[in-house]
């Protein structure tokens, strides 16, 4: 008997972590903003934003892919696309391929990828910092 709730014991955590609100991210999101910044060694070396107009591009989720549209609608492209937890793959699935991470908050969804590579000893980090609106 023991055994048995030491099993329920050990379950219950792994199916609430299971059970972890994956961000319903499906429908039409426009972009608002990217930033991308690049630091090497802790100071940036680097800086790129872009504010986007109403509609000039804008990101359509389904279950499985992602369609880019830019220049009010003059180019699109569509991208299989994987949701885990609140983990976002877009693209062909890669070995070692950085996600974007989720944050919804309200009619806001964030896409954040950081990305960390060593030359000549020094770290450099690339963050890219998507932010769209439903």
């Amino acid at each position: 008997m023991k055994f048995i709730l030491f099993c329920v014991a050990l379950l219950l955590p792994g199916a609430a972590f299971c059970q972890q609100a994956i961000p319903d991210i499906t429908g039409t999101w426009k972009a608002l903003s990217k930033v991308e910044t690049k630091t090497t060694a802790g100071t940036v070396t680097g800086l790129d934003k872009e504010m986007y107009k109403t509609r000039e591009k804008t990101y359509t989720f389904t279950a499985t892919t992602v369609t880019i549209t830019q220049g009010f609608g003059k180019h699109s492209e569509k991208l299989p696309l994987r949701v885990q937890s609140n983990q976002l793959f877009i693209g062909k699935p890669e070995k070692n391929k950085q996600p974007y991470v989720l944050s919804v908050s309200d009619k806001r969804l964030i896409l954040t990828k950081t990305e960390r590579k060593v030359k000549k000893g020094k770290t450099r980090i690339d963050t890219e910092v998507v932010t769209l609106e439903k």
